[in-house]
């Protein structure tokens, strides 16, 4: 089924109140990645009324074997709980122990680890973002990892001496950027209120 025109440009102005939750799950599918971004986002606002049941639904999705799995639930899960930390305070160690699947998409578990991180504090969540920063190299999820331990009070320039480029979601597009970009931003908190 093909989304209208209309959802699409709702989705990337950021007009998430002229979207049906519906319709902003079906971009969590998307093969853009910019999309899944923004479907989270939506779905972190007009979720709120139903919170629970939504991430419930995300995380059965996750691990879905009908062959619908769903790339972007840990987006949606993690902009969800970031808009009701009281119903995600049950869910934070489920989502914080999704680095272990393999079949996830890592980098976005630990973008919502980021978002969430007021939630994390206190937790292990450094500790193993840390051990899994050491053994990965992916740009993208070390670029997250350095962003969500910089958040949790960790120090990060041995990270950010391993990225060198890697294109991530600011919280409006994405852009590209080495260590030394990376720095400056996590540095500066240019990046999300």
């Amino acid at each position: 089924m093909r989304l209208n025109d209309e959802t699409l440009k709702s989705l990337l102005s950021g007009e998430y109140a002229k979207i049906k939750p519906k319709q902003a799950f079906r971009y969590l599918y998307s093969s853009e990645e910019l999309l899944r971004f923004k479907a989270a986002e939506a779905l972190g606002i007009l979720a709120k009324s139903n919170a629970r049941n939504y991430i419930l639904r995300l995380f059965w999705l996750l691990s879905d074997e009908s062959g619908a799995y769903c790339i972007g639930a840990p987006l949606a899960i993690a902009e969800i709980g970031r808009n009701n930390p009281d119903i995600f305070q049950s869910f934070k160690l489920k989502f914080l122990y999704l680095l272990e699947n393999e079949e996830v998409e890592r980098s976005y578990v630990v973008y919502g680890i980021f978002r969430n991180s007021e939630i994390y504090k206190g937790t292990e969540a450094k500790t193993l973002l840390e051990k899994m920063a050491s053994k990965f190299r992916d740009q993208k999820f070390l670029a997250y990892s350095a962003m969500a331990i910089w958040k949790l009070g960790g120090e990060v320039s041995w990270i950010l001496e391993r990225i060198s480029k890697v294109q991530i979601y600011d919280g409006k597009d994405f852009v590209e950027l080495d260590g030394r970009g990376l720095r400056e931003l996590i540095e500066r908190e240019l990046f999300y209120p």
